[in-house]
């Protein structure tokens, strides 16, 4: 309706795609969006250059596949920090995820972990290989000897492996293990920004819950569709996200507020891992501002209702067998071009002086923001300003609400960042943030309007 233009290029090696860009190039003064239907990518990092430049949107994220989607790239990125081989750093790493170690490059620092923590001992090791999907190759070691000898198994063979602890208490439902793929869609990396989609898929394992591990109870361990849906329809094995608040009933809110923290945490451990990959690209401008990708953040809850993050996938499955699931996933896509591309004010410049001008402290002038403000933050600012216009299905998950409603997590995120060794700059910009978004969901509460986001009404059922 907008007159929109969709560039469809079929990956056909570097070449190929690199000359469709040029003739589209040429041919159109003006693509609006890329989009990329390839497993990695379609552009290497000069058109992603010419790209951002242009101001046309793409949907991927330059460098997400290393430091998310591969299992490898994600464990190391999150270590490297968390520093999690420090106490402190395996404290803040256990907040939101799983420790983990690539062997064999962390071969030593998991066999001193292994002689002087028995705590994981009877409840098993997961081994993963470093990339793949659908389940394959995931298995359990269930004893430090048995985790010992296939260090030096896959050692020989040079096959790298993530190793983290098995869940030892995982919330279960009717007697089976479950987790939750949530449905995630970040806009900006440099800070991050990103949003959590109001529903997404409970998936179930084939098989009655037990703590041994065999072959034969392979199917009780494993929640991925592909294992289980070998002998179970797909439609018995899943949840929406509606039914699992139905089943967790007042303490739903908690949950989610809980798994909108894990995965904010997550996501800004890896802002360095980006600025990192981007400080060598076009002489250090390029920040992939126009960049936009949805992800799949897989997610395991214990008992006490902790959420723990298992793995990011950055091409999350759109086909199942599966007619509730697949409805779940039509949604998530068209409530992503809305927010992407839905109906914007005229305003946005005036609507972000009156926001600066609602959080300003008592003294304070519109010049003091505008003193260590630059671009990249203005930029962002009307960026997130425009996004929360059409965001009624997403909760925002970074910049956090929650954090804005609690003083104990404010003071948290604030000594979060500090431990990230994130720049003064970078943690002012962050307390602005919180304070916009309290502003926000301030004026949205009092409103009690359907034009409140998702993340809006727990927060109202938390205070």
């Amino acid at each position: 309706e907008r007159g929109f233009l969709v560039s469809l290029l079929r990956f056909g090696g570097w070449n190929e795609c690199q000359t469709q860009f040029k003739k589209n190039a040429t041919r159109y003064r003006t693509v609006d969006v890329y989009l990329c239907l390839s497993k990695s990518y379609c552009f290497d990092e000069s058109l992603y250059v010419s790209i951002e430049k242009r101001g046309t949107r793409m949907d991927r994220i330059y460098g997400q596949l290393e430091v998310w989607s591969n299992k490898k790239g994600f464990c190391s990125y999150m270590r490297k920090a968390l520093k999690s081989w420090t106490p402190e750093g395996a404290t803040w790493m256990k907040k939101f995820t799983f420790e983990c170690w690539v062997v064999p490059h962390d071969n030593d620092e998991l066999t001193e972990k292994l002689n002087s923590d028995t705590y994981f001992d009877t409840s098993g090791w997961v081994f993963k290989p470093e990339s793949g999907g659908g389940g394959s190759g995931i298995y359990v070691a269930m004893d430090k000897a048995k985790v010992e000898n296939d260090i030096k198994w896959w050692k020989k063979r040079r096959q790298t492996y993530v190793i983290q602890p098995r869940l030892a208490n995982p919330l279960l439902i009717k007697n089976r293990k479950f987790d939750l793929r949530t449905h995630v869609l970040v806009t900006s990396v440099s800070p991050i920004r990103a949003y959590l989609h109001s529903n997404g898929i409970v998936r179930f394992a084939s098989g009655d819950f037990t703590k041994e591990y065999s072959k034969d109870t392979r199917n009780s361990f494993l929640t991925n569709l592909s294992v289980g849906g070998k002998t179970t329809k797909t439609e018995d094995l899943s949840w929406s996200f509606e039914e699992l608040r139905a089943y967790l009933k007042e303490d739903a809110a908690l949950v989610f507020s809980r798994i909108d923290e894990a995965i904010a945490k997550m996501l800004v451990a890896s802002e360095k891992a980006f600025s990192e990959r981007y400080s060598s690209i076009d002489s250090g401008n390029f920040k992939c501002r126009t960049c936009y990708q949805q992800i799949g953040v897989d997610i395991l809850l214990d008992e006490d209702l902790k959420p723990y993050i298992m793995e990011v996938n950055g091409n999350p499955m759109q086909n199942f067998k599966s007619e509730k699931i697949t409805q779940v996933c039509k949604e998530f896509q068209s409530d992503i071009s809305a927010l992407l591309y839905g109906d914007n004010s005229n305003s946005i410049n005036n609507d972000l002086i009156e926001a600066l001008e609602s959080v300003l402290s008592p003294g304070m002038d519109l010049d003091s923001y505008y003193d260590w403000l630059d671009s990249d933050s203005i930029e962002y600012l009307l960026m997130m300003l425009t996004e929360q216009m059409n965001m009624e299905s997403f909760r925002l998950v970074y910049p956090s609400s929650h954090a804005a409603y609690s003083k104990t997590k404010e003071i948290e995120w604030t000594t979060y960042l500090d431990y990230l060794q994130h720049a003064p700059e970078r943690i002012a910009f962050h307390k602005l943030l919180v304070n916009l978004q309290r502003e926000r969901v301030s004026k949205c509460l009092d409103f009690e309007g359907d034009r409140c986001s998702a993340e809006v009404y727990d927060i109202k059922l938390e205070t």
